[in-house]
């Protein structure tokens, strides 16, 4: 099948997030992985089904279902998303039988495969859709000097790490009030770091992979990179106090507490 306007229009904005991943160095070589919720701007006949390659996968929501969804091909390169959509992307459909997904279209040139993350980005999509909420965009990247915190055993806990990011840029407050959620180190790809973030993301946006990465859902894809875009600010500002010799003081508790509700409620959370 061929991309109708909107999902061009989509695949577009994650070709544009995906540059500015690759700018930032967050997406060496094939690092990283990117899904959206398509559901409702496709049509999948039957013959579309029976066209491509149906693939195993462990689907535990009842509410994916049919659900369609673009996502980043196993072999697929950030920075290539733009110029070459066809191999880097894959659209894909839950089957009905919820055993695994229709490959619909892309990944020329690429494992014809969604992402060896995409059983992570199922739960979170699942969640998401359970709950009701507006979010239709999962990205993993690996943002530096978030990954370097994480490496530090006293920022390896939930309120540890985001109280240090929020006090180190006001932005980083407002922007989550709700801070950051924190998955303690499992295998990439596996059911169990699919699990801890699921349990990381009660009540956050963003979830820092120990020693690994970060994951963020959006209503589209640049929303979730602004998120990581944010935290990362937080981080870089505390590298490179340190850098010089400099430990940040940050902001106070009454200067935190001043910009609570000053903004408005986040973005609702699972």
């Amino acid at each position: 099948m061929n991309l109708n306007e909107h999902l061009l229009q989509v695949a577009g904005e994650m070709g544009e997030v995906g540059g500015y991943l690759y700018d930032r160095g967050w997406a060496e070589r094939n690092a990283g992985n990117l899904s959206v919720d398509v559901s409702d701007i496709v049509e999948v006949g039957a013959s579309d089904l029976e066209r491509g390659p149906r693939l195993p996968e462990t689907v535990v929501y009842e509410e994916l279902r049919g659900r369609a969804f673009l996502v980043t091909a196993t072999g697929g390169r950030f920075r290539e998303i733009a110029r070459r959509p066809e191999s880097s992307l894959i659209l894909v459909r839950v089957s009905d039988e919820l055993d695994g997904y229709h490959v619909l279209w892309g990944g020329e040139g690429a494992q014809r495969k969604a992402t060896s993350e995409f059983v992570s980005h199922l739960k979170v999509h699942g969640l998401l859709r359970r709950k009701g909420l507006p979010q239709r965009a999962v990205l993993h990247t690996h943002p530096t000097e978030v990954i370097a915190l994480s490496h530090m055993p006293r920022f390896c806990r939930a309120e540890t790490l985001s109280r240090m990011l929020w006090s180190m840029h006001p932005e980083v407050k407002v922007v989550l009030p709700e801070g950051l959620g924190f998955a303690p180190y499992r295998r990439p790809g596996t059911e169990d770091l699919a699990d801890a973030t699921m349990a990381a993301l009660a009540g956050h946006r963003v979830v820092v992979w120990e020693k690994h990465g970060v994951v963020a859902i959006g209503r589209n894809p640049v929303e979730a990179f602004d998120l990581i875009d944010t935290v990362a600010k937080g981080a870089q500002i505390f590298f490179l106090c340190r850098s010089v010799g400099v430990e940040p003081t940050g902001l106070d508790d009454a200067q935190l507490a001043d910009l609570d509700g000053a903004f408005g409620p986040p973005d609702p959370t699972p």
